[in-house]
């Protein structure tokens, strides 16, 4: 009866919590945040920054299951007061096994 009021999950990637630090990278400067989620298609995360949707970042972070740092280019999609929805511009999976 209420289907209609909920949209299926339309993801692309299916969400990892992340809870780890992540550097910002901006034309405008290094900044610090912390990572809620990720996929390899994007990610969330919590930094105390300024950065209009639209803005071209590259992020760098570690996965819980490899210690090697990640650095992924991406775009700000999404933004909700400090919470950011960052869309990397390659998958992570085509650049890191």
């Amino acid at each position: 009866k209420f289907s209609c009021l909920f949209k299926p999950n339309q993801r692309r990637g299916k969400r990892q919590p992340l809870k780890s630090s992540v550097r910002v990278l901006t034309r405008s400067g290094v900044l610090k945040g912390l990572g809620i989620n990720f996929s390899d298609v994007g990610m969330c995360l919590f930094s105390l920054s300024n950065m209009p949707i639209g803005s071209e970042v590259e992020v760098e972070f570690v996965r819980p299951q490899n210690p090697s740092p990640i650095q992924a280019c991406g775009t700000v999609r999404h933004r909700a007061l400090y919470l950011y929805g960052i869309e990397f511009n390659t998958r992570l999976d085509a650049n890191r096994s």
